[in-house]
């Protein structure tokens, strides 16, 4: 039974140390001037659909994970003119987005 123990603690520990390596790869994230890039692209995009003037309301100032600004941008091709041209409004899936420094 401590054989069994041991092997699992020592295979849990690999398990959490190849989870983390995996969430640190660069190919999973955007640097700051390509996330920026691609959001001024896509409220543009918008923009011109809707007929408005639109600017994003914060630049992302490190890395950030490309899976949550693609989630962003779908939210932002789904949503209708008039939602869109209201003001101040923000998808959330936009608001949460976060920002790796490492």
């Amino acid at each position: 039974m401590k054989w069994f123990v041991s092997g699992v603690w020592i295979l849990f520990v690999f398990a959490g140390l190849s989870f983390h390596c995996i969430q640190n790869r660069d190919d999973l994230f955007y640097s700051a001037p390509e996330g920026n890039q691609k959001t001024f692209e896509t409220y543009a995009l918008k923009n011109s659909a809707c007929g408005t003037n639109k600017l994003p309301g914060a630049l992302l100032l490190g890395r950030v994970k490309i899976d949550d600004l693609k989630l962003c941008f779908r939210a932002i091709e789904l949503i209708d003119c008039v939602t869109w041209n209201t003001e101040g409004y923000v998808p959330g899936s936009c608001k949460a987005i976060g920002t790796s420094f490492k």
